[in-house]
């Protein structure tokens, strides 16, 4: 029996007229296709919907159950002894004199636990110990010539690109009469990777290839340089076949080119090569090891210096350029909690909030590369660490204990904005709560002498207006003037490569007039940038976490079985939309509740995520990076009033399965760069017809995709890697919307 049919028969029994009875077959047959649409539109929502998309439905449902238990807890129940009380209360006073909750031994080792299990899953296949070290530097008169024993047949080459943008001529020549040659091209996005040059096949734009080239005299020399310090090669190689042709002879300075062939890989991943903007902080990092006035000049130098220190530790490796943002990322973690705990004072609390931001994924991926927002993020949360322990200085206190905490905060927001200018948006949140902590200060203040006249007692309170003057006069040293003496300290190697290069001497007027012009260069660079990119986003998809940005992908068209790898930057979806929603609870409760703490957290996010709604440049997800951070604070809050009111049975529900360390697998792997297949039923991607990958040499193999498990959803990951197993679809673009 057809479903319009019930619809028209139940109709007719209900309707005892003949004009209701003719009208029924209408109406049943109405509501039959009414049906038939819903059934339609359900079926044909989930089954277009991609896989993130699907995940994203309970996870948005989590969040608004987390954020009604919330107020639910929250509020007491009516006509208890609780809401009488609170309904006589006085109105409540708002206060930004924070109580600051002592760090405890107790929770050394939760801290501990969660920051080494952080780190070794960071660290884990950071990328190669190993890669070319010497480099030969070419100028426009520099030429190279190497020779072998007899003549040899070349069929590739292959040669590891360092610093610079040009192009090599490679000529060869079997008698030293006739000579031949061929270019070699070193872009500005191919550096710090081993490029090749397959003769035998032919290049893009190309219809037919060069084809094998024999020689046995050989010379190599650079044209086309676009800056003064020429182009580095790191490596050369000459392939006949799978043999590298080592020559007999080299001129000399030429040796580098030829010093470490065994470095070489065929394949070029993220173990082994830069990747995204790697191919600019760390070949500038390794300008100013070695005096070079930098390629890059867009953002502060200070970022590029501390990614310098892990290459003289490792070298100019892909683990050695990367290790410091690692190492920041990795010390944010002890930092926050600790910043937690004396925040809200509870242990679980500031253990929960540590693990949201330690399996944010946004946080992995952007520590694991080497670019300068790690620093930045790490320094906005010291200094807005070090203003909450001043605002926690109780009124009434000699001026004297309260410079530390007012030193420490400008003295670690000056080295941020020196590292990147975003954490300069941190600034006008801590001038704020500077400001407002001053106010909330005088009005207790006032209220302590009051209270001490009132029972007739000296008074023993410093005044308030040298306490001003003296916080305001100690504010512009440490807000203003230390912060441009590292600012313009950090200066220094463009200056003394600058001096080198013209053969001056640096001077206060020549580094001055250096960091003003790069100051307006920086300026006009960060306007301009208006060019589509593929992955651009706008701040209403960040929070929604609706738009990754994809740094890495690996299209291994050679493989007939159609394996594809990446991996993004995006936010764990716990975190952006439970923290969006906490958001707003925050604006209640510094309204309706006055809380110093939600309006401490409310500042934050808003100094982070307010000035990107009136920049005009084309912007990335990261750069939502930092209000992120204090995503998490306000989390943290919600569960602070739920564990206050004691009954936290949801919260401690959600702790052991909703929380991101249930979430993170469905997304990223847990401590190695190649983990066996997760078998859970929401991923990113459909199954592969034959569940091969191979990533940096290493072979995964899953369950093969066959028709009976063909609809769950199987991927395999790669610590920030994303292996996408494709049943022979050519897109990519998965993640929600890449």
């Amino acid at each position: 029996m057809e479903l319009s049919d019930v619809f028209a028969g139940a109709a007719l029994s209900a309707g005892p007229s003949q004009q209701a009875a003719s009208a029924a077959p209408s109406l049943g047959q109405t509501l039959a296709d009414a049906w038939d649409t819903v059934v339609y539109g359900v079926s044909w929502f989930f089954g277009n919907m991609e896989p993130a998309g699907i995940w994203a439905i309970p996870t948005l449902a989590a969040a608004i159950a987390f954020f009604i238990y919330f107020w639910k807890v929250s509020a007491p129940r009516k006509n208890s002894l609780e809401w009488i009380a609170m309904a006589e209360a006085q109105p409540r006073q708002m206060t930004l004199t924070l109580k600051r909750h002592p760090f405890q031994k107790k929770d050394v080792l939760p801290m501990l636990l969660v920051t080494v299990i952080y780190a070794v899953s960071a660290f884990f296949q950071l990328g190669n110990t190993h890669a070319p070290q010497s480099y030969t530097v070419f100028d426009e008169d520099t030429s190279i010539s190497f020779s072998y024993s007899q003549v040899v047949d070349v069929s590739k080459i292959s040669f590891f690109t360092v610093i610079g943008t040009g192009s090599y001529t490679l000529e060869y020549s079997a008698d030293g009469v006739n000579w031949s040659s061929l270019e070699l091209e070193q872009p500005y996005n191919s550096l710090l990777k081993w490029e090749v040059k397959d003769l035998n096949s032919p290049e893009e734009g190309e219809e037919t290839p060069v084809g094998p080239i024999s020689g046995r005299l050989f010379r190599i020399s650079a044209s086309d340089i676009d800056r003064s310090e020429g182009l580095w090669l790191g490596e050369l190689v000459l392939w006949n076949g799978d043999t590298a042709l080592a020559p007999v002879y080299v001129d000399e300075g030429g040796s580098a080119l030829f010093d470490e062939p065994m470095e070489w890989t065929a394949k070029a991943t993220y173990m082994n090569s830069s990747y995204f903007d790697e191919i600019y902080h760390p070949r500038t990092a390794l300008e100013h090891l070695n005096n070079v006035y930098p390629y890059e000049v867009s953002h502060p130098p200070l970022g590029k210096l501390i990614i310098s220190l892990g290459i003289l530790m490792f070298g100019m490796t892909p683990f050695g350029w990367r290790f410091m943002g690692t190492l920041f990322g990795v010390l944010m973690l002890p930092v926050l909690y600790v910043f937690l705990k004396n925040l809200f004072g509870k242990t679980p609390v500031a253990l929960c909030g540590t693990c949201l931001f330690a399996f944010d994924f946004m946080h992995l991926v952007q520590t694991r590369i080497a670019t300068i927002d790690t620093y930045g993020v790490f320094f906005i949360l010291v200094s807005y660490y070090f203003m909450y322990r001043w605002l926690t200085v109780p009124a009434g206190t000699l001026l004297r204990k309260s410079v530390p905490s007012l030193f420490l905060c400008g003295l670690f927001w000056g080295i941020g904005c020196a590292s990147k200018w975003t954490v300069v948006y941190a600034g006008a949140g801590l001038a704020l709560l500077w400001l407002l902590g001053l106010i909330f200060k005088g009005r207790e203040w006032r209220q302590l002498a009051v209270r001490e006249n009132s029972m007739g007692l000296h008074s023993s309170l410093p005044r308030f207006g040298t306490h001003v003057a003296g916080t305001i006069a100690l504010s512009v040293v440490f807000f203003i003037l230390i912060p441009v003496c590292i600012y313009v300290a950090a200066y220094l190697p463009y200056a003394t490569a600058a001096a080198a290069r013209d053969g001056t001497q640096v001077t206060l007027q020549s580094l001055l007039s250096i960091v003003w012009d790069n100051q307006v260069f920086m300026l006009t660079y960060h306007q301009g940038v208006h060019t589509p990119h593929p992955y651009e986003s706008y701040w209403y998809e960040w929070i929604f976490d609706g738009r990754p940005i994809l740094y890495y992908r690996d299209l291994d068209y050679a493989n007939t079985e159609g394996i594809k790898s990446l991996f993004a930057s995006f936010n764990n979806p716990l975190v952006s939309w439970t923290g969006l929603l906490a958001f707003f609870a925050m604006v209640i409760e510094a309204i309706r509740k006055k809380s110093g703490k939600a309006l401490f957290i409310l500042i934050a996010i808003l100094s982070q995520f307010v000035p990107w709604l009136f920049i005009g440049r084309i912007l990335f997800a990261y750069h939502y990076f930092p209000t992120v951070l204090f995503l998490v604070f306000a989390i943290a809050y919600l569960m602070d009033r739920m564990l206050e009111r004691r009954r936290a049975g949801l919260w401690r529900s959600m702790a052991s399965r909703g929380t991101p360390w249930r979430c993170a697998p469905y997304f990223i792997p847990h401590s190695s760069a190649c983990t066996p297949r997760c078998g859970i039923t929401l991923s990113f991607y459909v199954g592969s017809p034959a569940g091969r990958c191979e990533v940096g040499g290493d072979l995964l193999r899953s369950t093969p995709w066959t028709a009976s498990n063909a609809s769950s959803w199987q991927y395999a990951c790669c610590q920030t890697k994303l292996l996408i197993f494709d049943k022979g679809a050519t897109r990519y673009e998965t993640l929600s919307g890449l």
